[in-house]
């Protein structure tokens, strides 16, 4: 009998021993990539692990295509993101209640290193990520429509006056940066999270990083910041967005 109360003792504990074992292993390997210059990161904290990777992806796409622009200005930007995304590496852990998501990548999987000084080589161990939630590809294909002529005449917010001012892919992150410093910002990630029924604006960028369009979209209809016509997302061909929702 004492044995078998030990037993049950010991089946009881050790998953919990283990577990706050593998969260302290998580957070040890989340602060050796944040220390290793080899690596691009990005991280996002949500009630949702599904948000908050999304959310992460998409910071850590911007990233990429800033580094790739510092360092490999005559590389294909869009072209480096997509093999980018083909190598993303992920840890997750909690913050009370909440998710972390952490995502990153090696610089020598987006594209050879030529200068070794560049980066540290630490020991971390990668944990892939899971495919459940795989995010939908970034790029948008679609035919080209014509907005419409007929749309109303719009009147810009003081806000999206200043959106305007963001003219290109590597201006967006700290632009939602400072929404969120500032308490302004609900929620963002990029095209393919985008939620169905719920206002909110858009950057469109093409493969340069340059601003398309910046829109505006209420309930199903969409609009044209810079036009002030009616428009669509779909309208642009082979470029990629990122949505944003302001309190």
């Amino acid at each position: 009998m004492k044995r078998l109360f030990i037993g049950i003792l010991l089946a009881i504990c050790l998953p919990l021993s283990c577990f706050a074992q593998t969260a302290a292993d998580v957070a040890k390997s989340i602060n050796k990539v944040k220390r290793d210059t080899m690596y691009i990161y990005a991280e996002s904290t949500t009630k949702d692990l599904s948000e908050a990777y999304a959310n992460a992806r998409a910071i850590l796409e911007m990233k990429v295509g800033e580094w790739v622009r510092g360092q490999h200005p005559d590389e294909g930007i869009e072209v480096c993101i997509v093999k980018a995304k083909e190598h993303f590496l992920q840890l997750d852990t909690r913050r009370g209640e909440l998710y972390r998501a952490f995502v990153y990548v090696r610089k020598s999987d987006i594209m050879p290193v030529a200068d070794k000084s560049e980066v540290t080589v630490l020991d971390v161990s990668p944990v892939k990520r899971p495919d459940s939630i795989e995010p939908a590809p970034a790029i948008i294909v679609t035919e080209e429509k014509p907005a419409e002529a007929d749309a109303p005449a719009l009147e810009l917010t003081p806000e999206e006056k200043q959106m305007k001012l963001v003219r290109s892919f590597y201006d967006v992150e700290p632009y939602i940066k400072g929404l969120k410093s500032k308490g302004k910002l609900v929620n963002f990630g990029k095209y393919a999270t985008m939620p169905e029924g719920e206002d909110c604006h858009l950057f469109v960028y093409d493969k340069q990083g340059n601003i398309s369009a910046l829109l505006r979209k209420t309930g199903s209809a969409q609009y044209n910041l810079n036009t002030l016509k009616e428009d669509n997302v779909k309208n642009y061909k082979n470029c990629g967005a990122i949505w944003f929702q302001l309190k």
